[in-house]
């Protein structure tokens, strides 16, 4: 009787998502909270709205941290800021050249998106014009996969250069909920990181904006994320785990459970059901070898190599994983497979 009265309601609010409703707030905290013994029942439905708004395929990006470390601000997740004692590489913008051959791996590791991201509250306008050099030869050498740039806090004069060198979409993460926001950093605000996501949209940049579960919040302000996002109206929405970096405040956070973050995924999918969800860090340390859950909850897109600080799993890995469950690979991974296979069987 349990389960019929769960499953009964779980239909009835897929349904509505269907047929081009939304969801409250009661009901996407309902998603949250949905027993984990019948995890497979919210798969099927999580899977139906992705199939009917984003179709069958899956998505791959990948990003370079093209400067590393130096950050003034104090995000508590965060390896890079100068306020924490963290065992990382340190150092400033990467040349050109190796933008251009990280874009190059990139392509080979199946992304289409390939992210030029910095440590900082923000970019100098000298960093800007050396960025727009990046993505200009990217564009010229790596025909096949588009440069983004994630520089942090942006004038309205720098993201214009951008747009104009080329760059399809920036990324800025509200990271957590309003309320929560000042629990995790207090050198910048909410309004502030808003701000900046105005001025891409204002430019004509696509906005990728989205958030790290799993730093301390509550589930009401995992569904604040989720509406605050649907407000925002991002291009993609990037879920992000926390995974604990020592030497920063949240090194003892206990890591979230796999059917905890699953359900948090599936609460996006439902709030936000026509968006590219994309699930990036923290991805393998949290769902270890459940890594279909991720797409069974209702993402189609994967960051897949190594991560600013931390490293990603083998993409090959990433690729055999979508085809188990049936998903279409963007289609110049087919141009790649079959050169290596060519090349093997001629060696």
């Amino acid at each position: 009787m349990l389960k019929n009265s769960f499953e009964g309601k779980l239909r009835e609010m897929t349904k509505k998502v269907l047929d081009g409703g939304e969801i409250t707030k009661n009901e996407a905290m309902f998603v949250l909270k949905f027993p984990s013994e019948y995890l497979e029942l919210l798969f099927e439905c999580a899977t139906q709205i992705r199939e009917k708004f984003r179709g069958n395929k899956i998505d791959f990006c990948a990003i370079i941290n093209a400067k590393s470390g130096l950050c003034p601000e104090d995000c508590k997740f965060c390896a890079q800021s100068t306020k924490w004692k963290t065992q990382i590489k340190r150092y400033p913008l990467i040349s050109v050249e190796e933008a251009v051959q990280k874009a190059k791996e990139a392509y080979n590791m199946g992304a289409t998106k390939f992210g030029i991201v910095t440590s900082g509250r923000g970019p100098t306008d000298k960093e800007v014009e050396i960025i727009c050099e990046m993505v200009r030869e990217i564009r010229k050498n790596v025909p096949g996969i588009a440069p983004d740039a994630t520089l942090g806090e942006l004038t309205e004069k720098q993201a214009i250069k951008l747009k104009d060198a080329g760059v399809d979409h920036s990324n800025h993460n509200i990271e957590t909920s309003p309320r929560f926001f000042s629990k995790i950093c207090t050198t910048h605000t909410y309004e502030d990181r808003i701000r900046t996501i105005n001025i891409l949209k204002h430019v004509g940049i696509g906005v990728c904006c989205g958030c790290i579960f799993g730093m301390g919040e509550t589930y009401e302000d995992r569904v604040e994320i989720a509406f605050e996002l649907k407000k925002i109206d991002p291009k993609i929405i990037p879920i992000n785990f926390l995974n604990p970096r020592p030497g920063t405040p949240l090194e003892n956070q206990k890591i979230i459970s796999a059917d905890e973050a699953a359900k948090c995924i599936a609460m996006m999918r439902f709030v936000n059901p026509k968006k590219q969800i994309k699930v990036a860090g923290g991805r393998e340390v949290v769902f270890g070898d459940k890594q279909d859950w991720v797409i069974k909850a209702g993402a189609d897109d994967l960051m897949v190599g190594n991560y600013l600080t931390t490293p990603g799993q083998d993409y090959r890995k990433d690729w055999q994983l979508a085809l188990s469950l049936g998903l279409e690979l963007p289609e110049h991974i087919k141009v790649i497979s079959s050169a290596k296979n060519q090349a093997q069987a001629s060696s």
